[in-house]
This record gives C-alpha cells, structure tokens and sequence, in this order.
C-alpha cells in the first residue's frame, strides 16, 4: 500500500488490473428482482427506491439494446475523464436473475463492444444458481468479470428489518459457490451500515468474514432514507434512529482496520443522487463536505487498512456442511 494512503482504493486496483484509467459505463439489463416479482415480495427492499438504486433507465431488449446504451454513453465518459478502458456495469436490480442464455446474450454484447474490457454485475446472494456460476466463471476465464454481490448485512435481524428475503446463510453460500466454482471471478460485496438493528460487532464482523474468503473488493453505504421506499413510510410513521456522521465514520474506521490490505475499497460511503429525495441522514446530501469531513478523521485517528489484524490464517480453512467456513474470524484481531 502507497504511504500516502491509508486504505486499498479501487482507482488504484483498477489502475493495477488495467494499466490505465478505468471507467463503468452503467447499462440496463432490463431484469427486475425477487423483491419486485412477487416471488419474494413485490416492494422491493426496503430502502430501495423505483429507480433500483438510482441507475435503472427503463426496460431493454437483448444484445444489440446493450451495445446501444454502451455506444451512446462511452463517448461523453472517454472525454470527460481521458479514460482508456471501460467496464458494463449491470447495475439496477438483479442482473443475473434470468435464464443462462438470456444473460450470455447480454454480457457477451457488452464484451464484444469495442473498449469495454470487462463486466461488472450486481447482484444477490439468493440469485446465483449452479448454471449462472459456471456461466460467470467461462466468461471470466477469457475476460475481466466482477460480480457485485449485494450482502448488506450479514446479521439476520438487519436483513429482515430491510426486507431482503434472503439470510445471512445464503450470503455465506453464495461467497463458498463462487470461491470453489468461480475462482477467476473477482468479488466485491456491498454493505450497509447504520441499520437500528446493527450489532455493536457488525462492522468488525463483517470485516472478519470478507477476509476469510478473500474477495477482492467491497463498497459500503450509509442506510439513507429515500422517498419512494419502505423506509420512508417507517419514517414517516415513527422515525428511526440513523448515524450521525461521526458515528458512520466510526465503524467505518472499525471495519477498515479489520479488513485484510488486499481488499480494495471501492467506495467509503454512499451520496444522494436526488438530494430532494433524501429524508436522512442530512449529511448524505452534501458529497465533498461529507468526503472531507471522513478523510479529517481517517488522519486525526491514524486509520489505516488492516492494522488490527495481527496474523492470518491461509483460507486452506476447514469448511462446515454448507462448505462454509466454521470459523469465519480467521484473521485474529487486536481488541
């Protein structure tokens, strides 16, 4: 790690993995979600809004709709920001929430367009059957593929107070499939913190279990309140209690320092897209002041990736019925 930083950024990973400036270009796959079909339920999670975390930009048809999205966003990006290689970022809603063929159909669009260097794929723990593995995995094996895995928690009371449908169990499942089925696919998981039902552990935790099965990334948010969601009918109801910005950078703080070095960090904290959407945290609204304000306390209190962990332990680790972990805290922390 640079000695000017105090954590794994993911400009310097892809900077690493590229050679070069790397930017997402963002398109939809026109697929919905579980939450939003009725298979699970039909509101969506309950801080997600309509937009599908404010990227969905309507229903799309097959590969050559892809390669259309791509061609008309890539240019304004390669001039706006000089980058040299670019990324599909299937963002909104479940990307891999299809059949096999379907989804070939779409990623190879992207990765045939001329520029895009490799896929990224949001998605969820529960919607990643045998088949769509094998299927990221072949891509991977030729092409730059990163699976954004949407954990949020891996507390079972925090998943049911957001509504996910799925369980911790199904996180550590989806995490064991892809490490044993899916070597060449690079991980990055998303987390929220700031949930009412957050353990007083769940930074230092979850820190603990990336670590355990080594994935390359992880991007963390902030709960935030949006219209147009569950959360701001709660609210609106009998308000909630939700972090102060010192309180979040505390457990980010927690969580970078148990975190293994060798997971870049792709993004500390989430910023409104909508301003007038957002009903809290009131911070979430201002993006420089809130960055400026985590950076002061990353340097006032020394934080720096990984310095709580003591020792590792090779993830040669035993593994329980699932082909889990037993003992998801194979990175000894200091206390």
């Amino acid at each position: 790690m640079n000695s000017l930083e105090r954590y794994y950024s993911y400009n310097r990973y892809l900077h690493q993995t590229f050679g070069g400036k790397t930017y997402k270009v963002v398109v939809a796959s026109g697929l919905t979600c579980p939450t939003r079909d009725g298979s699970i339920a039909k509101g969506g999670c309950a801080f997600c809004d309509v937009r599908g975390s404010s990227s969905y930009f309507g229903k799309q048809g097959r590969g050559n709709e892809i390669q259309d999205q791509i061609r008309a966003r890539l240019p304004a990006i390669r001039e706006r920001f000089g980058a040299s290689h670019f990324l599909a970022y299937f963002q909104s809603y479940t990307n891999t929430y299809s059949d096999v063929e379907y989804l070939r159909t779409i990623y190879e669009a992207a990765l045939s367009e001329d520029g895009v260097s490799g896929l990224c794929v949001g998605t969820r723990p529960d919607c990643l059957p045998d088949p769509v593995i094998d299927l990221l995995e072949e891509l991977a094996q030729k092409s730059y593929v990163s699976l954004e895995l949407g954990v949020q928690s891996f507390e079972n009371p925090t998943l049911d107070w957001l509504t996910r449908g799925h369980d911790r169990q199904s996180s550590l499942d989806a995490l064991t499939k892809l490490r044993l089925r899916a070597p060449h696919v690079h991980v990055c998981v998303h987390l929220i913190f700031g949930s009412p039902t957050d353990s007083e552990r769940a930074a230092e935790e979850s820190a603990q279990i990336l670590n355990s099965f080594q994935v390359q990334g992880v991007k963390l948010h902030q709960l935030m309140v949006l219209e147009n969601t569950e959360l701001a009918r709660r609210w609106r109801e009998q308000p909630f209690s939700v972090l102060s910005l010192e309180a979040y950078t505390d457990r980010v703080i927690c969580f970078l320092e148990h975190l293994s070095p060798s997971i870049y960090v792709e993004r500390l904290y989430a910023n409104a897209t909508h301003n007038d959407e957002c009903l809290a945290p009131d911070w979430s609204q201002n993006r420089w002041e809130t960055h400026n304000r985590i950076r002061d306390q990353f340097e006032s209190r020394n934080c720096i990736q990984g310095t709580r962990l003591i020792h590792t332990t090779p993830v040669s680790m035993s593994l329980g019925p699932s082909g889990c972990p037993e003992n998801t805290s194979q990175l000894t922390a200091s206390r």
